[in-house]
């Protein structure tokens, strides 16, 4: 049988884990909610950065062996005056915070189709497993214009063995 995976957000102390998600906000808050009424009641103020996003893959349908191989990237380019920073194969889970602290400095931008980040190696077979954390913040330097931020597709990929 042909795995299914799903698109899982953790927020709060606990985490919570969220439903399955097609998008997640980079906000002022940490929620899990998707929309432009969250958007705007949450927004980044110039010269500070969103909340982290604490991401994983969530195994709905067991595949036949097993899927690992876990990469991730986007078009390469984001906003002017925006940076997307990014980590991955993070294990343990810390409360979402505002500071890069957790996150480091990789620019999301240098991860593109022919420049794949790895995501997780780890094989997982079973229904309700998860990968590995990926996360995400968005810093907002001082000249950067008001309104919302510009769409950016993330891809990712696996092998099912």
């Amino acid at each position: 049988m042909a795995a299914s995976l799903s698109l899982r957000v953790y927020t709060g102390a606990g985490p919570t884990e969220s439903g399955a998600v097609t998008g997640i906000d980079l906000i002022s808050a940490d929620n899990a909610t998707n929309s432009l009424a969250n958007r705007q009641a949450n927004p980044i103020s110039v010269g500070t950065s969103s909340y982290e996003k604490w991401l994983k893959l969530k195994i709905d349908t067991a595949p036949a062996n097993g899927v690992t191989n876990f990469k991730i990237w986007g078009d390469g380019a984001v906003m002017t005056s925006t940076t997307l920073k990014f980590t991955s194969s993070y294990v343990t889970y810390q409360v979402g915070t505002t500071t890069a602290t957790t996150i480091g400095n990789a620019n999301f931008a240098s991860y593109t189709s022919g420049n794949k980040a790895t995501w997780d190696t780890v094989s997982y077979s079973a229904t309700n497993a998860t990968t590995k954390f990926v996360l995400f913040q968005l810093e907002v330097g001082a000249t950067a214009g008001p309104g919302n931020w510009t769409q950016e597709t993330i891809s990712y990929s696996y092998d099912e063995t």
